[in-house]
């Protein structure tokens, strides 16, 4: 849908106005003047399924490119508030050397509480298809007997 307004408003002929039109264009979606079913459009994406080598399927989402364009956009001109606001929440976006502070931090815990314990998983979960509350509701639930 996008790729097809963008080709029908850029012109080889007038490029600097169809900068403009893509500008205001962008300004409105980030501005959120832009009607509601404009909205959806631009949050709709693309799934394609990619074969693996080692057979079955890999589903890979592909976003609007414009909103891909205007979210990129303000996430950059609101990345210092961002991280001022959300730093002390997290330790992936924006934070140097994050893993190394919860490993430490982690240690740290542990040699202040000794018959605390830590349980590690792994749950490959793309999409969302893995629900993280039942394997912590079934943690709770066997260390209850533990206790």
């Amino acid at each position: 849908m996008v790729f097809e307004l963008l080709r029908d408003c850029f012109t080889p002929e007038d490029p600097a106005s169809s900068f403009d039109i893509l500008f205001d264009l962008c300004i409105h979606i980030a501005q959120g003047r832009v009607s509601a079913s404009t909205t959806y459009l631009l949050g709709a994406s693309h799934l394609l399924a990619l074969e693996k080598p080692s057979g079955g399927v890999r589903p890979i989402v592909v976003g609007e490119v414009l909103y891909l364009l205007v979210a990129r956009t303000l996430g950059f001109q609101c990345r210092e508030a961002l991280v001022d606001h959300f730093s002390h929440l997290q330790f992936d976006v924006a934070t140097c050397g994050g893993c190394e502070t919860i490993i430490h931090g982690l240690r740290a815990t542990l040699d202040l509480h000794p018959n605390w314990i830590v349980l590690q998983v792994d749950i490959q979960n793309a999409f969302n298809i893995v629900s993280r509350e039942v394997p912590v509701r079934e943690i709770l639930w066997v260390a209850l007997f533990l206790l």
